[in-house]
């Protein structure tokens, strides 16, 4: 293998929302930049996401009448995390979410506040994203600036293999480009945005033991091998057994449904045509009770109203409709018979649950509800999938990688 070397000032690992964004802001400030992804195309998990953030303080909050302040935003996350995350990085992260708003605004990505929503938990509306719902707006955004970006020498299919480092620091990578070109890349700083190990069975079941077997919806290049890379210099880990799941992946072709069906009204059976849970709690611990049900999958039972709420609000559903895996029909009878759901159960189930909308509760805990369901009825087959993990190299307020206490 030949190989070739590549002096640049700053090298970011992964070309996904992070790397993308990295890349433009180093060019910004004048350096030039070498961005190294995997794949074939940019994009990562980020493109495969409905592209929410929450954040606080960005224009469009303030356009809208919400004023809440980063400090605000963070309190609702201890609070949901139970105090879990480091609190210097967690306070850095939302002081910087309004102000990275309104730069990709001024990118040219396509965004609006979700004034209307909150997510569970949270005190605010703090939710933005692109108006398709599809998290590939943001990143072809981003990649459309970057080809134009004389600074940004982007790289596909080019596959990081190591960090170059001395004692005291990290001044470059190793790469293997097609098949056989070898760089090695001296910079003046390295950027890690290469995801975390969520496609990585193995580190998964060492990590995160109770999503064993559990299936996988996010990046394919996300396999850990940048945490390594730290680990073998080092550097300290973090909360490796923290990641996002959902609840909401459609089955058995894996496309995601997101929760706008459930949140509107929605509710989710088992192949015995019984609820088994709160539909709306957070979809990332709801995806445990998904993977508990017989086969690994169930059913969201919706009807006319949630359809059409859901297509305003989360176009992106149209995918699965096209795809012919939602199934409708005119009696709860005939729904459950072309999804193979016991019949007499799950038109027990929805009496009983338009029952609990009038009464504002169920046996499960829930309390936000839309309307009694009426005919005609839609199903969609669903399981649970790990999207992400959370966990890797420690880092400080400044994302700069920590030794070890």
């Amino acid at each position: 293998m030949s190989e070739k070397t590549i002096d640049t000032d700053i090298v970011v690992v992964g070309a996904g929302g992070c790397g993308l964004t990295a890349a433009l802001v180093a060019a910004e400030h004048g350096v030039r930049v070498l961005l190294l992804e995997s794949d074939s195309i940019v994009g990562g998990t980020t493109s495969m996401s409905a592209g929410l953030f929450v954040a606080a303080g960005s224009r469009l909050q303030h356009t809208s009448g919400e004023f809440g302040m980063a400090e605000e935003l963070a309190e609702d996350i201890f609070r949901l995390n139970e105090n879990q995350s480091n609190p210097e990085v967690t306070l850095a992260l939302c002081r910087v979410s309004g102000p990275l708003m309104d730069w990709l605004e001024k990118q040219g990505v396509p965004l609006e506040h979700i004034a209307e929503y909150k997510y569970v938990g949270m005190s605010k509306s703090w939710l933005h994203g692109p108006p398709q719902r599809d998290g590939s707006v943001i990143t072809n955004a981003l990649y459309g600036i970057i080809r134009n970006q004389p600074a940004i020498d982007l790289r596909l299919n080019t596959t990081v293999t190591g960090l170059i480092a001395d004692v005291d620091s990290v001044n470059g990578v190793r790469a293997v480009a097609g098949e056989n070109l070898g760089l090695k890349v001296h910079a003046k700083a390295v950027i890690l945005a290469a995801s975390g190990f969520g496609a990585n069975p193995d580190l998964v079941a060492q990590y995160i033991p109770e999503l064993t077997g559990m299936p996988y919806y996010g990046a394919p290049y996300a396999n850990g091998e940048a945490i390594a890379w730290g680990v073998n210099l080092g550097a300290a880990l973090d909360h490796m057994s923290a990641y996002q799941a959902h609840s909401s992946i459609a089955y058995p072709k894996p496309m995601l449904v997101t929760t706008y069906l459930i949140n509107h009204g929605g509710i989710q059976v088992n192949l015995n045509g019984h609820r088994f849970g709160d539909e709306t709690d957070t979809y990332s611990r709801h995806a445990a009770a998904v993977q508990r049900q017989p086969e690994g999958f169930v059913v969201e039972i919706f009807d006319e109203i949630i359809l059409r709420q859901t297509m305003a609000n989360y176009p992106r559903f149209g995918e699965c409709i096209r795809e012919g895996i939602v199934f409708g029909a005119n009696t709860l009878t005939e729904l459950a018979t072309g999804l193979g759901i016991n019949r007499e159960n799950l038109v027990e189930t929805v009496i009983r649950f338009n029952a609990a909308v009038a009464a504002g509760s169920d046996q499960f805990g829930r309390t936000q509800f839309g309307h009694p369901l009426t005919a005609p009825f839609y199903g969609i087959k669903v399981t649970s999938a790990l999207v992400q993990t959370l966990g890797g190299l420690q880092v400080d307020s400044r994302a700069r990688v920590q030794l070890p206490d």
